[in-house]
């Protein structure tokens, strides 16, 4: 190659790589979907442009890691505000985490260019199949994947419900993928030949699926609208930010009195409008509350949320319901010294309607972020935390894992989860452990993030449990955004409160009399079954002979 054609290689390759960075737009608080076609075009593009293989891995840690630092530009400031940790360990952590989340990447580049390596293209359907295998692989703090950025297309969201979110990026890959194979047709001049037929089998897989998914959309938007059954409940969004509520929990006293107003105006209103079950968001209660250890005293419960200034909770609790947030007292021992550490674990804890004696059930959260709520390193909690307390997760097995499973009210059974726990599937699954609930919870306090976009991400990350077991989703967040999610993962105008936003919202949650879907039953399964055909065809890919090319019989 001269200097002059490399020149133009290198610049046409920088070109790629910067019409391919619009992808970060398939991730903004309104995804674009259709960001994801030159992001992907370009991105592949790049990994069969390299003339060498570490040429190939260099732009996929560049596209990623730009893509991913302007998609997650929150958590660097996120992480020092929200763990008290000094800015150069949080560029770090977040610099680690960039690096993490395009891992998955580098597998599809090493695997894909060794079928390549063989003279054949690969069948853009076994492309598709790959990136769906690489990108479920747990190596990565928040899973995002391609079907992400498709929560606004309801058609492609569907899927979710029998294969969860992989599935949605099957669909959407099976429409994306065949684009980049024509491209290569019409302007390729380099490498095997590319497979317009296979890319126009593979397009039309993605339009049946899209198909059925329109119908499976409109169906369930039917099954929501003829429900026979409802639950009215109220969410309440105090707008009660990170300051006020770190305050509160350390004894600020006009903090304190601000949130305990907010949360009473709130839930009044919600009261007058004929809310059954009022929903508060996580840590609204910042005491460390006595509710089940050593033992469940509901009278012991209310009468101590009476004499720290929670009098119109058991006002308003006699005829009501309320699934709040708060921190439950854990019972330890007393040390040498003779003092007690203060542990806690970070709950939703649902009170039954009645007077002092009403009963109280919990569900205590399992995955605590770490560097806020604990220490994934051998450091003094006490010390490095922000908070002047030490945090205990729930358990999922033993005695404990009733603590830790669905709630019931009223016969209908409400799975919760908190914070991140909202887009971890698998964990969602386990709370269900099997069945479909009649009702999803997500409580979460986004406001340690500000006005970003992690708010807006992680409600869109979280939409996918509403389809994945078709339930219908209540969002309560502390400063937004709080949101009723249909089974469909829609979310209406009407139904939504903003970033920053004091409100109350109240709506007829449909009932739904229906089973588990597939997802539900079971859980993970597409990606296993995309891994194992991917697996079939590289192998098969190294076994086969590479083809003959016109004129190499005769130089033999």
């Amino acid at each position: 190659m001269t200097g002059r054609a490399l020149l133009r290689f290198r610049l046409g390759t920088l070109l790629i790589a910067c019409i391919g960075m619009v992808w970060v737009f398939s991730y903004a608080p309104k995804p674009q979907v259709l960001a994801m076609i030159p992001g992907l075009i370009c991105w592949i593009t790049l990994v069969e442009r390299s003339r060498r293989m570490r040429d190939a891995l260099f732009w996929t840690a560049l596209f990623g890691a730009i893509a991913i630092g302007a998609g997650y530009s929150w958590l660097a400031q996120t992480v020092q505000d929200f763990g008290n940790i000094p800015p150069i360990p949080a560029y770090l952590l977040t610099a680690l985490f960039g690096v993490m989340g395009i891992v998955h990447g580098m597998i599809f580049v090493i695997v894909h260019r060794a079928m390549l390596s063989r003279g054949r293209r690969p069948h853009p359907m076994i492309t598709v199949l790959l990136i769906v295998a690489v990108e479920a692989l747990p190596i990565r703090l928040f899973p995002w994947k391609m079907g992400h950025g498709a929560v606004d297309v309801p058609p492609l969201v569907q899927a979710a419900a029998w294969g969860g979110v992989s599935a949605v990026s099957f669909v959407l890959l099976s429409l994306v993928i065949p684009i980049f194979e024509w491209f290569g047709w019409a302007f390729g001049r380099r490498g095997p030949a590319a497979r317009p037929r296979a890319a126009l089998a593979t397009f039309a897989v993605g339009c049946l699926f899209f198909l059925v998914g329109h119908f499976q959309y409109r169906a369930a938007l039917a099954e929501e609208r003829e429900a026979t059954e409802t639950l009215r409940i109220g969410i309440v969004q105090p707008d009660v930010g990170r300051k006020d509520k770190r305050q509160a929990t350390n004894g600020g006293t006009n903090a304190r009195a601000e949130s305990l107003a907010a949360y009473e105006r709130g839930s009044r209103k919600a009261a007058a409008a004929g809310a059954e079950l009022i929903v508060w968001p996580e840590t609204a209660i910042t005491e460390s509350v006595p509710i089940m250890e050593p033992k469940h005293d509901p009278h012991s419960t209310n009468g101590y949320l009476y004499q720290v200034g929670y009098r119109f909770l058991g006002e308003l609790g006699q005829k009501h319901a309320f699934l709040v947030g708060m921190y439950e007292r854990k019972q330890v021992k007393a040390r040498l010294s003779g003092t007690k550490l203060d542990e806690r674990y970070n709950t939703a804890a649902l009170r039954m309607p009645g007077g002092r004696d009403a009963p109280w059930s919990v569900y205590r959260k399992v995955f605590l972020i770490p560097f806020g709520e604990y220490l994934p390193v051998p450091l003094d909690e006490e010390k490095y935390l922000p908070q002047k307390f030490k945090m205990r997760p729930g358990l999922m097995e033993g005695e404990e894992r009733e603590h830790s499973s669905m709630l019931e009210y009223k016969d209908l059974k409400f799975a919760p989860f908190l914070c991140y726990e909202g887009i971890l599937p698998d964990h969602v699954l386990a709370v269900c452990d099997g069945e479909r609930p009649d009702v999803l919870v997500s409580l979460t306090n986004d406001s340690w993030f500000g006005d970003t976009w992690e708010p807006h991400q992680h409600l869109n990350f979280t939409r996918f449990r509403a389809v994945e077991l078709r339930a219908p989703m209540v969002r309560a967040t502390n400063t937004g955004i709080s949101a009723f999610v249909s089974i469909t993962g829609d979310i209406a105008a009407e139904d939504r409160l903003g970033l920053f936003e004091e409100g109350v919202l109240v709506k007829d949650v449909p009932i739904l009399d229906r089973g588990p879907t597939i997802y539900v039953r079971f859980g993970h399964w597409f990606p296993t079954v995309a891994l194992i055909i991917v697996v079939l065809a590289f192998f098969s890919a190294l076994m086969r002979p590479p083809p003959v090319i016109e004129g190499e019989v005769e130089r033999a």
